[in-house]
C-alpha cells in the first residue's frame, strides 16, 4: 500500500523529517509514501492530484483538515481519501504516528509484521523495547538498534519453499531431493517438512542415501536453506567424500563409494544465496573435480557483500590452483559488511561508521561467549579468526534471518547472548532473536 499526504508548502519540510523518524527509512525512495504541496485554487489542485496519482499509481490520498482539494470530486473519481486532524495536531501531536501505525506504515509495524513470523520464541513489542534498551544503556546507540531492525529480513518459508522446489515439476519422475540429516542442526526437520508439502510426489530422503540410490541418470537436489559463508556446504560434501577433518563432526554418512560423487547429476539449491559463500563453494567444487555438482540460482534472495575491487574472473583450472586459504583470505579483503553498506540507508557516513564500531565492539564479546558456550577449542577459534566474526562469520554482516533459524554470518548482536561491557557499561545481552545460538 502506498499512499500520498497532501500538505501545504510551508509545512513540507517538517512533514518529511517527521516521517524520517516515524516511517521506514526508505519510505521515500520505494514510493510508500508521497508528499504533495497544496497551493492554490482548490480545483486545480485537484487537477494536479489526481494526474500525479495516476503517474504514480496511487489509490489513496490523506489530507489534513483546512487543507483543500475538492476531496469530494476526489472521492467521486474513485480516490480513497482520509480525512486528517489539524497540521498541528499531525506535526507536533501523535496524530501522524497514529495515523502511520493505523495503515502499517510506520517502521515498526512493518518490522512486528516480519517478526510475527520467527517459530522460536515470540517477538512483539515489549522484546524490541527491551532489545533496544541495551543500545541505550551502553551509550545513546538506540538509532543504531532502530534502524538494524529495519534493515532484518526473516525470510518466510513459502518464499523458501518455492525457492528449493524450483523446476520440480521440468524434471518430473525423474528427480531426488535430499537434505543434510544433521542432529546438531535445526533446519532439516523445518526444511523437509516445507518441500514434503510443497511436492508431495518427489522422493525425498537424506542426502547420503538419495545419491547411493539415484544413481546416474537421476536429477538429485541437495537443498539447504542459505548458503553464507560456505562452511556448512563444505562441511556436508567433505563428509560424503570422507574427507572430513579428524575431530571434527559428520554432517552427513560418508558414501559407500566417494567417487559416486563425482558421478552423479548432483544440483544443490538454496533458499538464500551470498555471494561469498558462492565464490567459496564453486572454488570447492573447482579444486575437487566435482564439475557435474550445480549450484542453482534461484535463490528468494541473493545478497552481495563483493563490492570491493574485484580481480579479473579466474578459471576453474586457475581456482583449483590456488590454495584454499589463499582463496578465502583474497576475498575477506573485497567484503564489505552487508548491514553497513552504502545503499543500507544510514543517516550519513558518520552513523554509519558509529554504528557499525559498535557492533564490532559488542559483536565480538558475543562470539566470545558463543564459542564458550558451544565448548569449541582455541586451537580451532584463535583470537583473530574470532575478531573476524565480530560482525557475524567472515565479518559477512548479514541481517537476515529464518521463522526456524538465524546464520551466524547475521550480526550477533541479533541472536546470541553473553555479558558485554562497552563505555565502562556492563550488561548481559539479550537478543532479539532468541534461541537460535544452538
Amino acid at each position: 500500500m502506498a499512499i500520498v499526504i497532501t500538505i501545504p508548502p510551508e509545512n513540507y519540510v517538517s512533514l518529511k523529517e517527521d516521517l524520517d523518524r516515524l516511517a521506514p527509512f526508505d519510505w521515500e525512495t520505494r514510493g510508500l509514501i508521497h508528499v504533495f504541496p497544496v497551493k492554490g485554487d482548490p480545483r486545480k489542485v485537484a487537477d494536479q492530484l489526481d494526474e500525479y496519482c495516476q503517474n504514480h499509481g496511487l489509490s489513496t490520498i490523506l489530507v489534513p483538515k483546512r487543507v483543500h482539494c475538492e476531496e469530494p470530486r476526489l472521492s467521486e473519481a474513485g480516490y480513497k481519501v482520509l480525512n486528517l486532524p489539524s497540521i498541528n495536531f499531525l506535526l507536533h501531536g501523535p496524530g501522524l504516528r497514529d495515523q502511520l501505525q493505523e495503515l502499517g506504515l510506520d517502521w515498526r509495524s512493518r518490522v512486528l509484521s516480519r517478526l510475527n513470523q520467527y517459530a522460536l520464541s515470540t517477538v512483539g513489542n515489549a522484546e524490541i523495547d527491551r532489545w533496544l534498551h541495551q543500545f541505550e544503556f551502553l551509550g545513546t546507540h538506540r538509532t543504531v538498534g532502530e534502524h538494524l531492525l529495519q534493515l532484518l529480513d526473516l525470510v518466510p518459508l513459502p518464499e523458501v519453499g518455492d525457492a528449493l522446489t524450483h523446476n520440480v515439476d521440468f524434471f518430473g519422475s525423474d528427480i531426488t531431493i535430499g537434505f543434510n540429516f544433521d542432529k546438531w542442526g535445526k533446519s532439516w526437520g523445518t526444511i523437509s517438512n516445507l518441500i514434503g508439502k510443497i511436492s508431495p510426489g518427489v522422493p525425498l530422503i537424506p542426502i547420503t542415501d538419495a545419491i547411493e540410490r539415484g544413481g546416474t541418470f537421476r536429477q538429485i537436489r541437495l537443498v539447504e536453506d542459505g548458503l553464507f559463508s560456505g562452511t556448512e556446504s563444505r562441511a556436508v560434501l567433505d563428509s560424503l567424500r570422507g574427507t572430513r577433518p579428524a575431530g571434527r563432526s559428520e554432517k552427513v554418512p560418508k558414501l559407500n563409494d566417494p567417487a559416486l560423487l563425482s558421478q552423479v547429476r548432483l544440483q544443490i539449491q538454496f533458499g538464500v544465496i551470498c555471494d561469498f559463500g558462492e565464490r567459496i563453494l564453486r572454488k570447492y567444487l573447482a579444486s575437487n573435480g566435482l564439475n557435474n555438482v550445480q549450484i542453482n540460482s534461484s535463490a528468494a534472495r541473493t545478497m552481495r557483500v563483493l563490492l570491493k575491487s574485484d580481480g579479473p574472473h579466474l578459471s576453474n583450472e586457475e581456482l583449483s590452483q590456488m590454495d584454499d586459504v589463499t582463496f578465502r583470505t583474497e576475498l575477506r579483503t573485497r567484503v564489505v559488511p552487508f548491514a553497513f553498506q552504502d545503499r543500507q540507508g544510514w543517516k550519513d557516513e558518520r552513523a554509519r561508521d558509529r554504528a557499525q564500531s559498535f557492533c564490532e565492539n559488542v559483536g565480538e564479546q558475543l562470539w566470545r561467549a558463543y564459542i564458550e558456550k558451544k565448548q569449541f577449542g582455541s586451537s580451532s577459534w584463535p583470537d583473530d579468526r574470532i575478531k573476524l566474526c565480530a560482525l557475524g562469520m567472515e565479518g559477512l554482516g548479514l541481517t537476515v534471518a529464518f521463522p526456524h533459524s538465524v546464520p551466524k554470518a547475521t550480526l550477533p548482536v541479533f541472536w546470541a547472548t553473553g555479558r558485554v561491557t562497552f563505555n565502562g557499561k556492563s550488561i548481559d545481552w539479550m537478543p532479539l532473536l532468541p534461541n537460535s545460538d544452538g
